[in-house]
């Protein structure tokens, strides 16, 4: 996200849940020199596609507990079986720098440190036993690469421009961040970070520039769904897409590979065994409870199961079979969620 006054953000919290235990037309990118791979021509390209059938997959999802706060738009990374959870919104629509520490074992929750620039909206993933967060907003969208392994981290690179509502994916050893904002106008490059993220470059572009998309890796690509297409949260009948993006790392091409059966924004996205989750979100101005089985050989969108209560703008962590899923919001960001779910397949 950007500066809170572009936002007219429609999602309270889900405490009840907890209790009960419970563009502007944006260009393409150029060939950044020193990219990791060269960028490619986007495909607008829809395959043809068949109406998504019944799924024998099924999800468990339960409340697991409560963070000690209520906490949005956050980056969760796993590390040594634990999961850190680095910055994010917190009440009153309020960044902050803290890194808390969550023990799945246990469930309990500390604080671990802080990040040295304070960033909600912010994408990361987890590089050489190092969580590296990619950009995020505070009054600005930031151009920040900040890398945590203890204490307040510090800042060990910068991506080609400030940018800030997207997400990351990890194919291999290398990160992918994707989709987003730079302040005036989607950013349809795709960034490729190695080694400690201390080196980005561009790596292609998507097909359809999208801030708040939901996006994970499975098969090898990397799987943009869904997305807000207005550079304000508009929630006018087509601020949203429907459009399921596939980017395969090594060509740099997108394609629209499917659809959801509905337009939608701010959902939260990872994978279990090998097939990607789309979770909660925003249908217009309205939080969601869906959750949808993308399936990486078809790219049809199937719905398997459903969020205790509407949410969106949650961070998502996969911990062997399990994907935890934290903080959220339902009606807006002045009032974060502290809910803690579990997502199992079967």
């Amino acid at each position: 996200m950007t500066a809170r006054g572009l936002r007219a953000v429609a999602l309270a919290p889900l405490l009840a849940c907890a209790a009960a235990g419970c563009s502007s037309s944006p260009s393409s990118p150029p060939a950044g020199a020193g990219a990791p791979r060269p960028s490619a021509t986007a495909s607008r390209t829809t395959p043809a596609s068949s109406p998504a059938t019944a799924s024998p997959v099924r999800l468990r999802v339960a409340v697991a507990g409560a963070l000690p706060h209520g906490l949005s738009r956050t980056v969760a990374v796993a590390a040594n079986g634990e999961v850190l959870l680095l910055g994010g919104l917190v009440a009153g629509d309020t960044t902050t720098a803290t890194v808390l520490r969550f023990d799945p074992a246990s469930g309990t929750t500390t604080t671990a440190g802080r990040l040295p620039v304070a960033v909600h909206d912010a994408s990361g993933a987890l590089l050489r036993g190092r969580a590296v967060v990619f950009g995020g907003g505070a009054a600005t969208s930031v151009s920040d690469v900040q890398a945590w392994d203890g204490g307040s981290g510090s800042v060990v690179g910068h991506l080609r421009s400030g940018r800030s509502d997207s997400a990351a994916a990890l194919v291999g050893p290398t990160a992918y961040v994707v989709g987003g904002f730079d302040g005036t106008a989607m950013v349809r490059a795709v960034e490729a970070a190695t080694d400690d993220g201390t080196h980005v470059g561009v790596s292609g572009a998507l097909a359809l520039g999208v801030r708040y998309p939901a996006v994970a890796a499975a098969g090898g690509s990397v799987w943009v769904v869904g997305g807000q297409l207005a550079t304000t949260e508009s929630t006018r009948t087509g601020g949203q897409t429907d459009d399921i993006q596939r980017f395969d790392p090594a060509t740099g091409r997108t394609v629209v590979a499917g659809h959801l059966p509905e337009p939608l924004g701010h959902a939260t996205a990872f994978t279990l065994g090998g097939a990607v989750y789309v979770a909660g979100g925003r249908s217009g101005s309205q939080a969601v409870r869906t959750v949808w089985r993308v399936d990486p050989e078809t790219g049809r969108a199937t719905a398997v199961g459903t969020l205790p209560t509407a949410c969106s703008d949650m961070a998502a962590v996969v911990v062997g079979d399990t994907a935890w899923l934290f903080g959220g919001e339902t009606t807006g960001p002045e009032a974060p969620l502290r809910t803690i779910l579990t997502v199992r397949a079967g």
